[in-house]
């Protein structure tokens, strides 16, 4: 089932909503992370998860089998809740909790510091900050300070993720070697009720800085994926989004996570580089491999 309303060509991401025609509004089987098992030792970092989407990533990990989660976000408050509900799931599952601002460059720094420290090691990043701010339709309407909030978070903070985590990432010795923002699809977005231009402007910086991220270290093995995680009734969401859209928000808090468990098995790395989406159904996915490949799909592209 697609989402009707949310994603209307008309909008201009359409063509990316629909690329995959069977969707799911909750993990399905192959999405299930209880049937995934991680290597031992293995290490995840979220960031962004004292609650919703980064919550549901953190026990997704959890539910595979990951023996060390790093769990971070600008406030504490939350995190030792997302903490003890890993461990219920996995028990003897070692957590760290870290503060972490990632608009700032010396408080990312200090993640990478605390995760080198308590595990030596790190296998995954899972980047889910992000702010939007309230939902402007016209760009000389829009507050320069909120502007550039959502730019110091979305792009710039991804920047500083990149900066100090994937080093970490890239000396991990066997590794899973694999760098996760959660994206999208108003990285696409041109027009609509929610063609927030602050928020969509520096959610493509981010897009395109992935790409980047995948030209300079896929040859040493890492992934880059951005990850659209469906439309979920998160607290941001709620709070920004204006009431046509919010009737759309359907899809599981856990989608995301489960999507981001799969995409970190040995054999995804051809999506590295790409921007997919948490509610796309993935053995569709998997049949149009050759074509993507072929075609270098779903990345920013200017159509000459």
């Amino acid at each position: 089932m697609t989402q009707p309303e949310t994603l209307s060509s008309d909008w201009g991401a359409g063509a990316v909503s629909h690329f995959i025609t069977k969707t799911h509004h909750e993990p399905n089987a192959a999405l299930d992370p209880t049937k995934v098992t991680l290597p031992k030792p293995f290490i995840v970092c979220v960031i962004g998860a004292r609650r919703g989407i980064g919550a549901g990533i953190a026990y997704s990990y959890a539910k595979a089998g990951a023996s060390g989660l790093v769990l971070a976000s600008r406030r504490l408050s939350g995190l030792e809740e997302t903490a003890a509900k890993c461990r219920s799931l996995q028990p003897g599952i070692e957590t760290e909790i870290v503060e972490c601002d990632i608009s700032s460059n010396s408080s990312v720094a200090s993640l990478a510091q605390a995760t080198q420290a308590k595990f030596g090691r790190l296998d995954v990043v899972v980047v889910n900050s992000g702010f939007s701010g309230p939902v402007v339709l016209s760009l000389t309407d829009t507050d320069p300070e909120t502007f550039k909030q959502a730019i110091d978070v979305n792009y710039v903070g991804t920047f500083h993720c990149a900066k100090h985590l994937v080093p970490l990432l890239l000396a991990t010795s066997g590794g899973g070697k694999a760098f996760i923002v959660v994206s999208s699809l108003a990285s696409v977005l041109v027009r609509g009720p929610i063609a927030n231009t602050q928020y969509c402007v520096s959610k493509l910086a981010q897009l395109k800085l992935m790409e980047h991220v995948h030209e300079q270290y896929s040859a040493q093995g890492l992934k880059a994926f951005s990850v659209h995680p469906g439309a979920v009734e998160t607290e941001m969401a709620v709070e920004t989004c204006p009431e046509v859209f919010r009737g759309a928000l359907v899809d599981s808090v856990e989608l995301c996570g489960a999507f981001c468990v799969w995409s970190t098995k040995e054999g995804r790395g051809w999506l590295s580089g790409r921007l997919v989406c948490a509610n796309w159904d993935v053995e569709e996915l998997e049949g149009r491999r050759e074509e993507v490949v072929k075609r270098d799909l779903l990345k920013v592209r200017v159509g000459v």
